[in-house]
């Protein structure tokens, strides 16, 4: 056995070459290869084939499904994104009106107190007019008491003899007429 073995070794050292490219030889390979290709591409299109296209339909719906759930996202932040512009301006327009309110109120409240204080002021003023002309009454009226002694006294004095109070006040009244008689004509 080991000298056939070595035999063949020999006569294959004897052939230039490789077995693949001897002529005699190619039309087993041509045939056992095409074999081995038929076989292949049956367990390619078997087995592998499916479950690359398998996986190809999962990505592509992933995709697809990725591509709507993007859609959709954008559409509700597109939503959001007005909504929220429209609960701003809402705000806006609230806090503009507050601020208009608050100013229309501010300008009521200082008016009201303007005419409260102007009418607290004028009640003062007739207050104070009042007290005027009653102390000016006062005055005038111890002025004449006044006046009407001294003239009393003048008159005694002067004719020697007794005038009565109310002669004197009558005559100091006289006098008095007549002398606001002629400051009004002065007037």
């Amino acid at each position: 056995m080991i000298s056939v073995a070595h035999a063949a070794a020999e006569e294959h050292a004897k052939s230039a070459g490789m077995p693949q490219f001897e002529p005699s030889m190619f039309e087993h390979q041509i045939v056992w290869s095409v074999i081995s290709f038929l076989i292949l591409l049956h367990l390619l299109k078997k087995h592998v084939l499916p479950a690359i296209n398998d996986l190809l339909d999962a990505r592509a719906k992933k995709i697809e499904e990725d591509l709507d759930s993007a859609k959709l996202a954008r559409k509700q932040a597109e939503k959001s994104q007005t909504d929220l512009n429209n609960q701003l301006a809402s705000a806006r327009q609230m806090a503009s009106e507050t601020m208009d309110q608050a100013r229309v109120d501010a300008a009521r409240h200082r008016e009201q107190a303007v005419e409260e204080l102007n009418a607290e002021l004028a009640k003062k003023k007739n207050a104070a007019l009042l007290e005027i002309e009653a102390a000016k009454k006062k005055a005038l009226a111890e002025v004449q008491a006044t006046v009407v002694d001294l003239t009393m006294l003048a008159t005694e004095k002067l004719i020697a003899k007794s005038v009565t109070k109310s002669s004197a006040s009558s005559m100091v009244e006289e006098a008095l007429k007549e002398i606001k008689g002629s400051d009004a004509s002065l007037h």
